[in-house]
């Protein structure tokens, strides 16, 4: 097949007359295309064109280079940020993504994973082999509590967990277990009620799958919900704390599992002394049955 070449010799442009009405437009559209006088590359035009090109190529690449750097991005779970599960999946996701930054404030804490489950449904809620505390500044540790309506979960569970204190208060439970606990001073007064009731997690269908979280560090960890949620497991499995402690109320479950594989793997105490104790379950919360097993009081401090 033949090249097709057009050749344009002159720089003038004529429009044409509009022969269909008969008519030519009232407008002279002729045109000449500038000269530059005195200006002339001579052989170097290759080499002018092609330096002209590499600047502007360097010039865009520092301009998107400083663009991307200066881009804060949006923290992914489990990075210390507050997350809302809820709306997570009222927008349909299967899984929870992006939080916001929480301010670095002495009360808040600078490394602190907030996840706020308020009306969402999840599978479950894991972690394991955390180390958790700030030297000052923070009332809990961990926290677990809710406002407008409960966390309501299958089983709650905490197993060779250190840390200064734990309180539980104002919260159901089917079935109450604390074993082979070591506590500087222990308080489990719960109130036997025919209220609690056994809850057990159904179908995964539709729920919303949060990542499970270990070998990691915070300055506090935080489950808040503002609404009725439920949740298929919560456990805290091998993480130590210190600076604060453990706070858990308004949740309802079908058990409450606290327990140590041994009498050194859990343990609670400020060093205050037994007569004061470190590890509380009120007569707020409610049971049907409790087992409590191989559990210790003595002198124990977690620093």
């Amino acid at each position: 097949m033949k090249k097709i070449k057009f050749v344009i010799k002159e720089r003038h442009i004529r429009f044409p007359t509009l022969p269909v009405i008969g008519v030519s437009l009232p407008f002279d559209f002729t045109f000449k295309l500038p000269t530059l006088q005195g200006l002339s590359f001579g052989k170097r035009v290759k080499t002018v064109v092609g330096a002209t090109m590499l600047l502007s190529v360097a010039v865009i690449a520092g301009a998107v280079y400083f663009a991307i750097k200066g881009i804060d991005p949006a923290p992914t779970y489990p990075t210390s940020a507050s997350y809302d599960a809820a709306r997570a999946q009222r927008l349909g996701m299967e899984e929870i993504g992006v939080g916001e930054k929480i301010p670095a404030d002495v009360e808040t804490g600078t490394m602190t994973l907030e996840l706020n489950i308020g009306g969402a449904r999840i599978e479950h809620i894991r972690f394991s082999d955390l180390s958790i505390g700030k030297a000052s500044g923070l009332t809990d540790a961990i926290k677990i509590s809710a406002t407008g309506g409960p966390i309501r979960c299958e089983t709650l569970l905490l197993e060779d967990v250190e840390a200064v204190d734990f309180t539980m208060a104002t919260s159901t439970a089917y079935s109450l277990k604390v074993a082979t606990t070591t506590a500087d001073g222990l308080s489990i007064s719960p109130t036997l009620s025919s209220d609690p009731i056994k809850y057990s997690f159904g179908s995964t269908r539709g729920a919303l799958s949060i990542p499970d979280v270990s070998s990691g560090t915070f300055d506090r960890i935080i489950i808040a919900s503002t609404a009725t949620s439920t949740v298929g497991t919560i456990s805290f499995k091998n993480v130590k704390a210190y600076g604060a402690g453990i706070t858990i109320t308004d949740v309802e479950c079908g058990e409450i599992i606290i327990q140590g594989t041994d009498p050194d793997s859990s343990v609670f105490g400020s060093g205050s002394g037994i007569d004061s104790a470190d590890f509380t379950i009120a007569n707020t919360v409610k049971i049907q049955s409790s087992s409590l097993t191989n559990n210790v009081e003595k002198p124990v401090a977690v620093r």
